[in-house]
């Protein structure tokens, strides 16, 4: 009997000159998935080459309106002529673009990864020209047969209010390799006062004021000094950062010595803040998936969250979740953990538990079998 011939997957990276926060860590557990595969019923091709890309810096952090300009030009030139040349050049049975976008044509099937609802739903984020482009390629791309892949059931039924396909949304959940490391208490903390933490770019839709004033609450009625942990750094954009909000804020509740503020870490120093932390608060009101949450769980922290329908997804019974987004029920929040170190070990024990269910091996076996059903029928 004659061996099936594999099937062609080109894997578009492009994005990951720019992506620093969710479609990176996606990109990248899919890279190490891919790497590692053995099997012979497909054969992944990756463009660019990752190696090159993971060094590039060019497009990434606080740039120039024309490096912006720049990357959108190169990034749609990409989409509408490289990656449809590249597909017939390696005769790929499907392409998969884990970043919006697939070509509007090209050899084989398309599949687009949409991560979240955010050109939907937060159109001040982006600049309108890209916007008004993205969404059109989007559009004209699903409407010739573009297959829509997405990172949640919550993110799936928001997508769904907006893009109209011929083809159902899939839902796959994100998975990460994320080993659980056990707190260690010979960890030297960062910080002299117990602490609660929060690890992200500033964003507006993060919430972070919320969580700002709910700390000033919390700290008002604690039985003693607690401290508040933001690590990470501005956003990239104006329309999308809060940071001067947040230190305006801070300086009004005199919370100058209790909020840190570290900026940008490295990994060590990072891994610190995890393992000396209280517990993780996640206060967005807008998110797709939820990797902080996961990556809190790695670490054996407890979590506080908002309810907001995919990180609720995520956490399911191992969060602790407000009652609502006001700054006085996320004090409650803060203060039940902070009292009470049975919930926290609880809670730190679930999401154990719960990490096992996104692991990246589960995504990958889902991915496949997805491609499968596509090419298959």
């Amino acid at each position: 009997m004659m061996k099936e011939k594999r099937k062609i997957i080109l894997v578009d990276i492009f994005f990951l000159r720019l992506a620093q926060t969710g479609i990176k860590t996606y990109i990248e557990s899919l890279l190490d998935q891919i790497e590692s595969y053995r099997g012979e019923t497909f054969q992944f091709i990756v463009y660019p080459s990752p190696g090159k890309l993971r060094n590039q810096s060019f497009f990434k952090g606080k740039t120039a309106r024309w490096k912006n300009w720049l990357f959108q030009l190169r990034y749609f030139s990409h989409k509408l002529i490289v990656l449809p040349v590249l597909s017939y050049w390696f005769k790929s049975d499907l392409v998969f673009s884990p970043d919006f976008l697939s070509p509007l044509g090209s050899r084989g099937e398309r599949v687009s990864v949409i991560h979240d609802a955010f050109f939907w739903e937060s159109p001040g984020h982006y600049h309108p020209l890209w916007r008004k482009i993205y969404l059109y390629l989007l559009t004209k791309s699903v409407q010739k047969g573009a297959h829509i892949l997405t990172v949640s059931h919550f993110a799936k039924s928001q997508i769904a209010q907006y893009l109209k396909s011929a083809q159902p949304i899939t839902a796959i959940p994100t998975g990460l390799d994320m080993p659980h490391r056990s707190r260690n208490a010979h960890v030297a903390s960062p910080q002299t006062k117990p602490y609660f933490l929060h690890v992200g770019v500033m964003e507006k839709r993060k919430n972070l004021n919320t969580l700002i004033k709910a700390f000033a609450l919390f700290s008002e009625q604690a039985d003693k000094d607690y401290q508040l942990v933001l690590v990470g750094q501005r956003a990239p954009r104006a329309t999308l950062d809060a940071f001067d909000e947040m230190m305006e804020q801070i300086k009004e509740l005199g919370l100058e010595k209790k909020v840190i503020l570290p900026g940008y870490v490295s990994q060590d120093t990072l891994s610190k803040y995890y393992q000396n932390a209280l517990a993780y608060v996640f206060p967005s009101r807008n998110e797709g998936f939820g990797l902080p949450v996961l990556e809190a769980f790695a670490y054996g922290l407890p979590v506080i969250i908002g309810p907001q329908g995919a990180l609720q997804e995520v956490g399911g019974p191992a969060v602790c979740c407000s009652k609502s987004f006001l700054p006085e029920d996320f004090a409650k929040a803060l203060k039940l953990l902070a009292g009470d170190e049975k919930l926290r070990e609880k809670l730190a024990a679930l999401g154990t538990q719960r990490l096992e269910q996104f692991s990246g091996e589960k995504f990958f076996l889902s991915l496949q079998e997805y491609f499968k059903r596509i090419l298959h029928g």
